[in-house]
C-alpha cells in the first residue's frame, strides 16, 4: 500500500497540453460564434469577432491534430480507457456515481459499483466530446472552404450541426461537466495546475480503484550507497 504522500501520474504532459488548450480555445470560439450567429453585437464587430473565430479554429485544429499524430499511444490509451464497459461501468447508473448524494439528493446505493481511470459517466461524456471536436473541425473548414460547393440541404444540415451542436456540448460542459469535475477536485487539480498531472495516491484509489490495481505500477525509490 502505498503511503499518504504518494501520487500518481494521472494525465501525461501531452493529455494536459491537449485538454487545456482544447478547453481555452473551445469557449473563445463558442463565444465569438454566439455574438456572431445571434446578432448580440453590431455587424463590424461580428465581422472581427469571425475572424478571430477563424485563427482560433485554426489553433483548435492544430492542437487535435497534434495530439494524434505526437502523441498517438496516448491517445490509443485514452480511447482505450474510454471503451472499455463491463459490469462495474453499467452499475455506475444505478446511483449515477453517488453525485446526486453530493447534492442532497438520495437517489440510488450509497456505495458506487469501482470504476477504471474513467467512470461510467465520464465515457459518455468525453467521447461526445472527441466526436464534437472531430465534428466541428471537419464542418468548420467545409462551411469556410467548400460552402459554395456545398448543395443547400447539406450546407444547411453541417451549418445548423456545426451551430447547435457546439452550443448544446458548451452547455453541458459548463452546467454539467465543470461542476462536476470540481467535486473531485484533485482530478481537476492534476489537470489544470502548472507542471505535472499528479494527484495523491488515496485519491486515485478512492474515485479509480480498478485502475490503481490493474494499470498502475509502484516504483520504489533507488536508496543512497
Amino acid at each position: 500500500m502505498a503511503a499518504k504522500e504518494e501520487r500518481v501520474l494521472r494525465f501525461p504532459a501531452s493529455e494536459k497540453v491537449f485538454h487545456n488548450i482544447n478547453a481555452i480555445t473551445w469557449y473563445i470560439l463558442a463565444i465569438t460564434g454566439i455574438l456572431a450567429f445571434f446578432k448580440l453585437v453590431p455587424k463590424s464587430t461580428a465581422e472581427t469577432l469571425m475572424q478571430i473565430h477563424i485563427w482560433v479554429g485554426v489553433i483548435f485544429t492544430v492542437n487535435f491534430i497534434a495530439f494524434v499524430l505526437i502523441a498517438p499511444d496516448r491517445f490509443y490509451i485514452m480511447l482505450k480507457n474510454l471503451l472499455e464497459w463491463d459490469k462495474d461501468s453499467f452499475a455506475w447508473f444505478k446511483n449515477l456515481g453517488g453525485y446526486p448524494r453530493k447534492f442532497g439528493i438520495p437517489f440510488g446505493a450509497k456505495e458506487t459499483a469501482p470504476q477504471g481511470k474513467y467512470n461510467a459517466g465520464q465515457k459518455i461524456a468525453y467521447l461526445l466530446f472527441i466526436f464534437m471536436i472531430f465534428g466541428l473541425i471537419v464542418t468548420g473548414w467545409v462551411l469556410y472552404f467548400l460552402k459554395h460547393a456545398l448543395g443547400k440541404e447539406l450546407f444547411l444540415l453541417m451549418f445548423y450541426f456545426h451551430v447547435w451542436g457546439s452550443i448544446i456540448t458548451t452547455l453541458l460542459v459548463t452546467f454539467v461537466h465543470l461542476p462536476l469535475s470540481l467535486i473531485n477536485i484533485e482530478d481537476f487539480k492534476a489537470m489544470w495546475r502548472f507542471g505535472s498531472g499528479y494527484m495523491p495516491f488515496e485519491a486515485a484509489e478512492h474515485h479509480s480503484p480498478k485502475w490503481v490495481e490493474r494499470d498502475l505500477v509502484q516504483i520504489e525509490p533507488m536508496k543512497k550507497q
